[in-house]
């Protein structure tokens, strides 16, 4: 119970702050009759003292004296009966009282300490019982989370919502791994903790967390983070051994108690077991052939929140753009002991080349190929220049993200690696139309289903595919397509740069009209 939270009770209700008004969220953790010499000796952290002046210094530097010694004993405040003994607290008393921030309460003399004492004590004993109800929900939740095994944002979830706070755990290297947003208003916004981490970084919080194991709150400045100075309250997540990450709640108002920090030290264990586990399935899967980046190409992931987790933590990015570069060994299947030898080296260059460029190596390796996810920062040339790998192949995928992009990623570079030469690195996307052209039934079906895959996704995708048609058959003669399908000259216009745009094709150039106008050609015999 706060002492401002007793001073609403019958009959304190009654009472009147007279010093330290601006500290009246002090806990109370008992309340107690002093009306003997030395009382500060029988104080304690959080006691309410009440008095009815018989000792109380009436003036002087006594009076302040007193207030000082019982502040620093961490007294919640003094509430004094009058007029009986004493009109008023004396002044010197007030002005000392505001100094330490310690409360100065008077009442009426008719007001018996006894039932204030009862009142007090009974609120005391009761609030204790719901603080520990709710801590034992706390712990229930949070228990029965890491006991699921579900994964981080279970944790995230729960704890955001016995805090009724903004929820965000991130890994050590600054990835969101899980998020709860409380969208009522008054509480400290989701946008208030993005960039929490980066901003905590650079005026020491993240040092401070890790310095400490239980939670902090720290108050950041309005410029970094918010229109308003809210405060972030953090733990470090931490193994024996290691860092992990960090567990961020936006607080808000009111101000969290201790019972609620404990909360968030508790998601930080609960936390620490869920990624160290992940970790070691992580590991595991790695050893069982790295299976993470083969579901993902193979199509074989599951997309679930577990997955998804174990995918972010061993460092895919399901919004990130990735290209599947695949070496293809100049050696025999099935592979002797030395070409596994050799497969293990292009990997660990893959790895090295990978940890150069800042990024995660996320590598696979089937029979005599070996398969890496690379971000669409990294060029692949660059790559392939690292690797220097002699008469090995490289088949490079269009960019793709998310679970579908990179299951087609993986067909890409399987149609692909047919048509591969020793000693270079080929793009699925320079090696398509030549094979179109050649007549490869199966370059043609993956050229339509682009080119038209993307006209038809637009909202006037049969308008697009009329107006291609129209192009075509007429030789890119604007004047006499747009009036073929009866629309004006400027309508064509926009039209043409919209098909350019949505197909990828630079149809200011010979080049990309041709391929316009043979895929045009494609499409209408498959119709026919």
């Amino acid at each position: 119970m706060t002492l401002n939270e007793a001073l609403a009770l019958v009959p304190l209700d009654s009472a009147r702050v007279v010093a330290g008004a601006t500290h009246l969220d002090r806990e109370v953790t008992w309340v107690q009759v002093v009306d003997h010499p030395d009382i500060e000796a029988w104080v304690e952290r959080g006691h309410l003292l009440l008095s009815t002046g018989f000792n109380w210094p009436k003036t002087g530097a006594t009076a302040a004296h007193l207030v000082e010694k019982l502040a620093a004993k961490g007294a919640a405040g003094v509430v004094l009966a009058v007029p009986h003994y004493v009109e008023h607290f004396p002044q010197e008393s007030i002005e000392a009282a505001e100094r330490c921030g310690l409360a100065l309460i008077e009442v009426p003399w008719e007001i018996p300490f006894r039932a204030i004492t009862q009142v007090a004590h009974r609120e005391i004993i009761d609030s204790q019982g719901r603080a520990l109800a709710r801590s034992e929900q706390i712990h229930r939740q949070l228990t029965e989370a890491a006991v699921a095994g579900d994964g981080l944002q279970d944790v995230a979830v729960v704890l955001g919502g016995v805090l009724s706070r903004c929820v965000q755990i991130y890994s050590t290297e600054g990835v969101r791994l899980a998020d709860f947003v409380v969208p009522e208003i008054g509480l400290a916004s989701p946008s208030f903790l993005s960039g929490a981490l980066v901003a905590l970084e650079a005026v020491g919080g993240l040092k401070a967390m890790d310095a400490q194991t239980r939670a902090i709150r720290w108050q950041p400045r309005p410029s970094r983070l918010a229109t308003k100075a809210q405060s972030i309250v953090g733990c470090a997540i931490r193994s024996r051994t290691e860092r992990l990450g960090y567990v961020l709640v936006a607080e808000g108002a009111p101000p969290l108690n201790e019972i609620d920090l404990r909360a968030v030290e508790h998601a930080g264990t609960v936390a620490a077991l869920q990624i160290s586990h992940q970790r070691q399935m992580a590991a595991q899967e790695a050893r069982l052939g790295y299976a993470l980046v083969a579901s993902l190409i193979e199509g074989r992931f599951d997309e679930k929140p577990g997955s998804l987790e174990r995918a972010r933590l061993a460092g895919w990015d399901e919004n990130a753009q990735y290209r599947l570069a695949a070496v293809l060994m100049d050696e025999p299947n099935p592979l002797s002991s030395e070409g596994f030898a050799r497969r293990e080296v292009i990997a660990n260059k893959v790895r090295r080349a990978m940890k150069l460029k800042g990024t995660p190596a996320l590598i696979s390796m089937s029979a005599n190929q070996v398969h890496s996810l690379v971000p669409g920062s990294v060029p692949v040339e660059w790559l392939w220049a690292e690797l220097a790998a002699g008469r090995a192949a490289m088949g490079v995928s269009e960019v793709h993200k998310g679970v579908e992009g990179m299951k087609l990623a993986g067909r890409e570079v399987a149609d692909l690696m047919e048509h591969v030469r020793p000693g270079r690195i080929h793009h699925f996307s320079e090696a398509v139309f030549p094979r179109v052209l050649a007549g490869d039934p199966a370059a043609q079906k993956i050229f339509l289903d682009r080119l038209f895959g993307a006209i038809g996704s637009d909202k006037r995708g049969e308008h697009l595919i009329e107006t291609a048609i129209a192009l075509a058959d007429e030789g890119f003669n604007l004047q006499r397509a747009s009036q073929r399908i009866d629309i004006h000259i400027s309508t064509l216009r926009y039209r043409l740069a919209k098909l350019a745009e949505v197909t990828g094709l630079a149809l200011d150039t010979v080049e990309g009209r041709f391929q316009l106008q043979l895929g045009v050609r494609l499409y209408v015999a498959k119709l026919d």
